[in-house]
C-alpha cells in the first residue's frame, strides 16, 4: 500500500469504537477503525473489506524479523563453521608437511653425518660409491633396530676395519670362517636368513655389505635380546654365545677386551663425528 492518510473530518466517534476513512495517494479509499478493549484502544485498517490490526501487523514484522535474524545468524554459523572445517583441514596438512619435512631433514643430517664420518675415518681406503653404500645400510638398519648408526660403525671397525672381503682367522692362522665386514659364519648368517626368507646363501654372500650388515645387527639384536644386556650380547657376539654361558654357569670371569674395544672405538668415532659437525657445513673433500 502506498502511503496513506486519514480523513479525520468524517471519523464518528463511540463509547467503544470510532471509525472514519482512509485513503491513499493513488485515491483508494478503505474504513479505518479504532476499538477500546478492556480499556485499551486497538487500531486497524479496513481495505476492500479486509480488517487488518495495527498490532497484528506489528506483530508479523517482528516476527519476521526474528525469524530473518535467526535464519541470518543460522547461515553466518554454518558458513564460520565451514571455514573453521576448512582452515582446520588446512592446519593438520600444513602440520603433516612440518612433520614431514622435519623427518626428511633429520635423515639428511644422519645420512650426511655417518657418511662424513666414514670419509673423515677412512679417508681413501674406501671409494666413494663404497661409502655410499655403507651409509645407506648402516642408516637403515641402525633405525631398523634401534641403534646409534656409530655404535654399528663401531662394530664393524672392529671385527673388519670396513673391509668387505676381510676372513677371520684363528690364532694359529687358519680361516675361522668368519666372513664380511661383521664376520659372520656361514651357519649362523644362514639361519638369520632363514628368519627373513631370504633363502639360501653362499659363501660369496656374505662379502656383501647389504647382506652381511643386515644379518650382522640381527644377530646382534638375537643375542641382546637373549641375554637382556648389551654387554653380554656384544661379547656373545664376538666368543658365542655357548662360552657366555658357559663362563657364567661357571661363575668365571668373562673376558671383556672385545667390550673394551668396541667402546674405544665408538667413542673415538663420536669425538670424530662431533668436530666434523661443528664445521656446520659439509667436508667439501667428500663430495
Amino acid at each position: 500500500m502506498a502511503a496513506a492518510f486519514y480523513n479525520r473530518d468524517q471519523i464518528h466517534e463511540g463509547t467503544s469504537q470510532t471509525t472514519g476513512t482512509i485513503r491513499d495517494n493513488k485515491g483508494h479509499t478503505g474504513r479505518f477503525e479504532m476499538k477500546k478493549i478492556f480499556g485499551k484502544y486497538r487500531v486497524g485498517i479496513l481495505l476492500h473489506g479486509n480488517k487488518i490490526w495495527i498490532s497484528e501487523l506489528v506483530s508479523i514484522f517482528f516476527t519476521l524479523l526474528i525469524f530473518t535474524s535467526m535464519a541470518v545468524l543460522y547461515l553466518i554459523i554454518i558458513r564460520n563453521e565451514f571455514i573453521i572445517h576448512n582452515f582446520t583441514k588446512e592446519i593438520e596438512l600444513l602440520n603433516r608437511k612440518s612433520v614431514d619435512l622435519e623427518y626428511i631433514l633429520e635423515e639428511y643430517q644422519d645420512r650426511l653425518r655417518i657418511s662424513e664420518l666414514l670419509c673423515s675415518f677412512l679417508g681413501s681406503k674406501i671409494t666413494r660409491d663404497t661409502r655410499l653404500t655403507l651409509t645407506d645400510i648402516v642408516y637403515t638398519n641402525s633405525k631398523q633396530f634401534g641403534y646409534d648408526p656409530i655404535l654399528l660403525l663401531a662394530v664393524i671397525n672392529v671385527e673388519s676395519v670396513f673391509n668387505t672381503k676381510a676372513q677371520g682367522k684363528y690364532r694359529s692362522g687358519d680361516l675361522s670362517g668368519a666372513m664380511g665386514l661383521m664376520q659372520l659364519k656361514l651357519e649362523t648368517a644362514q639361519e638369520m636368513a632363514n628368519k627373513f626368507k631370504m633363502g639360501v646363501l653362499q659363501p660369496d654372500d656374505l662379502f656383501k655389505p647389504e647382506i652381511n650388515i643386515v644379518l650382522g645387527v640381527a644377530y646382534l639384536t638375537r643375542l641382546i635380546s637373549t641375554f637382556k644386556s648389551f654387554k653380554l650380547g656384544l661379547l656373545a657376539y664376538n666368543q658365542g654365545p655357548g662360552t657366555i654361558l658357559s663362563t657364567l654357569s661357571k661363575k668365571e670371569p668373562l673376558s671383556i677386551n672385545y667390550y673394551k674395544k668396541v667402546l674405544d672405538s665408538y667413542y673415538k668415532l663420536q669425538q670424530l663425528s662431533t668436530r666434523n659437525s661443528a664445521r656446520n657445513e659439509p667436508n667439501q673433500s667428500c663430495w
